[in-house]
């Protein structure tokens, strides 16, 4: 007889294995995509409704208690904003335009990398070292909601001035794609009492990594042909900056949250959502309403980030906590919930 603890077991053991191959799964999702590009190409259309589901199924897992609770402490929310809007974006378009005067699309595709909101997988890695994680939720909520009116503006303000951008077109994505089906998942979760953020939600998380490999592969194969045809070892130069970007916004929000003396689990929620982007969201965009040239700053994103990411924490936060052991307990209640 089928029993629903028992799939939910597995499918909770599942993710955690997805999760385990988040630095392999994003690159390979890029590499896949320029290979079957002909496959891939058709199913453009499902992008939107791909990305609503990752962010509805993130909205089911926000409690509105803990938002709140979250809210009533605003001071790592502040850093996160000054890190996320000001800081990161200013710093990484100055150096945008010192190494690539000659490239405004180059120029673009790096501002938008680093004005998109924070990446559903900050949440993931802030897990994996201790962070606070209803801080974590709160900063990818707060985050998406301000999404439409704040990338569409840093762009403009920060991107090259000759090309013409559609920060109505934009908005108007951000909003299908992130904020409205955001919304609609915390009041799912509001409605139900909570019952989608202990059940419902970890038992949809392995689907939400198999949605974002296909957003990845569907939205490279778009420009596949362009990036085959021009190859150049002058793209060699953007991907070196991307990671190198990446690596100095951890370290600049590490060194910000101990400056304003963070405890060390909100600084590991800072760290992460302030340093990592939704590369996928930035994709989307960029393919949608940037010169195709824009786009490759973003695809050096997906390549890099969770490598980065893997690597700053290892130098910040030290060696990974031992969460097989939380993993493993976690495991053995629901095992025993079941019988």
């Amino acid at each position: 007889m089928f029993r629903f603890q028992d799939a939910e077991a597995v499918l909770i053991r599942t993710n955690r294995y997805f999760e385990r191959f988040m630095p392999v799964l994003t690159p390979s999702g890029v590499i896949i995509g320029l290979l079957f590009s002909s496959i891939f190409i058709p199913l453009r259309p499902m992008v939107t409704w791909l990305f609503a589901f990752l962010t509805f199924v993130n909205g089911m897992g926000v409690s509105i208690k803990d938002f709140g609770t979250v809210v009533r402490r605003p001071k790592p929310i502040l850093l996160f904003m000054l890190l996320s809007y000001i800081a990161i974006p200013g710093i990484t378009a100055i150096a945008s335009y010192a190494f690539f005067s000659e490239s405004p699309s180059i120029i673009l595709g790096f501002v938008l990398l680093y004005s998109i909101p924070t990446a559903v997988a900050a949440c993931v890695w802030s897990g994996m070292y201790d962070g606070n994680g209803a801080l974590s939720l709160t900063l990818l909520i707060i985050g998406t909601l301000l999404a439409p009116i704040s990338t569409p503006l840093t762009v403009k303000l920060l991107g090259a001035g000759d090309i013409a951008i559609d920060t109505n077109g934009m908005m108007l994505s951000l909003l299908e794609m992130v904020v409205i089906p955001s919304v609609i998942g915390m009041a799912v979760n509001f409605l139900s009492k909570g019952k989608c953020t202990k059940h419902v939600s970890p038992s949809l998380k392995p689907f939400t990594k198999i949605a974002l490999l296909f957003v990845i592969v569907i939205n490279t194969s778009q420009i596949a042909s362009y990036i085959i045809d021009n190859a150049a070892i002058d793209y060699l130069s953007p991907f070196a900056m991307a990671l190198i970007f990446t690596i100095l916004g951890f370290g600049l929000s590490y060194a910000v949250s101990r400056l304003f003396h963070l405890t060390r689990e909100d600084s590991v929620s800072v760290v992460f959502a302030s340093g990592m982007r939704n590369i996928s969201a930035a994709m989307v965009i960029a393919i949608s309403f940037f010169p195709p040239e824009a786009v490759i700053p973003v695809i050096s994103g997906i390549v890099f980030q969770q490598s980065a990411a893997a690597i700053s924490s290892h130098f910040l936060f030290g060696i990974r906590p031992k969460n097989d052991i939380r993993f493993y307990t976690e495991r053995r209640a629901i095992h025993e919930e079941c019988q």
